[in-house]
């Protein structure tokens, strides 16, 4: 055994000292507490009558008491520049130098070039090239750039030189990565102005709260319906569902044409609760209306249909508190009856005003002819009545003057009053009255 392993614990042996030739004396030392620092006596008037509270700003879990009578100008002028150290005190320019740590000057550059004893000279590095500090940038803010150097006639120009690809040869269209995936077949791209009127989300069940796949493959999840609430106390989302038949005839009568969808049609689809789930809204990454989209493939007419998506919302398993329990049951609908229907002429009207920014040549703006007419036959209304107050109020005038140059008082209020809501024959018996008064005086 080694002499370093011979001892697993290191043996302390006790050393007692003998006491020393001069021990020091203990003095007792008097001490009165109004001499303190903390001694109330010492606290001044301007001291009790000045708040401090606002001029004190301490941390609370390291905090430490301070004495304010010790920093000049505080109590007596309220000047807090000393009070928080260097923060407040503007810092000359010639002065900033002396901000910088002393040793800049000492550090060496090493050249990389000499270090030859090192597989690694990153570990001596001391300066990072300028490629590396260059941002990458992406490249949509490089294509941005160069279409704000571009004239209109030439933005038109490139966006029509995109269509030019399509009139060649297939096989001539290679990937722009893979060199040996051409192109079989093209469609042409185009918005789907028809579904412009409305708003598309892209939902997600995250965690828990995924659907098992026999609730999958028993659920018509095809034609499901989110129904949203939200309340100053809370807000969730509830998902209903129906039975398969149901959902392939909901589905069926929901793609008809306006035309083919019967009028004496009275089927109503049931949809049941199935359960509740807390939501939140993701916005896309990137900004834009069409950041995220939904293609739509018609392979008769060979036109891919883009729809722009609004948000995602994600759905997570709901844990409803006792205390709110009441208003959620109260607000909780557990089964919803739906019945398909033409729009109305008003429904269709708001919706193509909808498409009409997206598509101005298929949805034209068109006038109400019914609503002009009715506003212009309002107008006229308003004028005829505007015309005959004023009729009234200087025929009334008229009759007043004429009674106080004659001695007469004017009528009383009730009587003006009545005589502007009167018919034109009553304001003529009106007249004729006073005209008979005048005759008799």
């Amino acid at each position: 055994m080694s002499k370093k392993q011979e001892y697993i614990a290191k043996v302390r042996y006790q050393n007692e000292l003998p006491p020393p030739l001069l021990p020091p004396k203990l003095l007792k030392y008097k001490f009165a507490p109004e001499e303190a620092v903390e001694s109330p006596q010492l606290v001044t008037s301007l001291y009790t009558k000045t708040n401090v509270t606002p001029l004190v700003k301490l941390n609370e879990d390291l905090s430490m008491p301070l004495d304010l009578t010790k920093i000049p100008g505080v109590l007596n002028r309220m000047d807090t520049k000393y009070l928080y150290g260097f923060d407040n005190i503007k810092l000359q320019p010639e002065d900033r130098v002396l901000l910088r740590d002393p040793r800049v000057d000492r550090l060496t550059k090493t050249d990389m070039s000499k270090v030859t004893f090192l597989r690694r000279t990153e570990y001596v590095s001391t300066t990072t090239t300028s490629k590396h500090n260059i941002k990458k940038r992406s490249a949509s803010e490089l294509a941005n750039e160069e279409d704000e150097l571009l004239t209109p006639v030439q933005i038109v120009k490139r966006v029509e030189n995109t269509f030019d690809s399509i009139s060649d040869d297939l096989s001539k269209i290679s990937h722009p990565t893979k060199k040996k995936v051409h192109a079989v077949k093209t469609w042409d791209l185009l918005p789907d102005t028809v579904a412009m009127d409305q708003t598309f989300f892209t939902i997600r069940m995250i965690g828990s709260a995924a659907l098992e796949s026999a609730e999958k493959n028993k659920l018509a999840l095809s034609t499901a319906l989110f129904r949203p609430v939200e309340l100053e106390e809370d807000e969730w989302v509830t998902l209903y569902t129906t039975d398969q038949d149901s959902s392939k005839a909901f589905e069926r009568n929901f793609e008809q044409q306006i035309d083919d969808v019967p009028e004496d049609d009275d089927r109503v689809y049931k949809f049941r609760r199935l359960r509740d789930f807390d939501m939140k809204h993701v916005q896309p990454s990137s900004g834009g209306l069409f950041s995220e989209l939904t293609l739509r493939f018609n392979d008769e007419r060979g036109v891919v249909y883009y729809t722009p998506l609004r948000s995602r919302i994600e759905l997570r398993r709901r844990r409803v508190n006792d205390v709110i329990k009441p208003l959620v049951r109260e607000n909780n609908l557990d089964q919803i009856n739906i019945k398909l229907r033409n729009p109305t002429t008003q429904e269709t009207k708001l919706r193509d005003r909808i498409r009409m920014k997206f598509d101005p040549i298929d949805f034209p703006a068109i006038e109400d002819d019914e609503e002009e007419t009715k506003n212009n036959q309002e107008l006229t209304n308003t004028d005829d009545l505007e015309l005959n107050v004023d009729d009234q109020h200087h025929d009334e005038k008229e009759d007043g003057n004429r009674d106080n140059q004659l001695g007469h008082e004017p009528e009383e209020k009730t009587q003006n009053s009545l005589s502007n809501e009167a018919e034109p024959d009553i304001k003529a018996e009106a007249e004729g009255h006073a005209a008979q008064d005048t005759t008799e005086t």
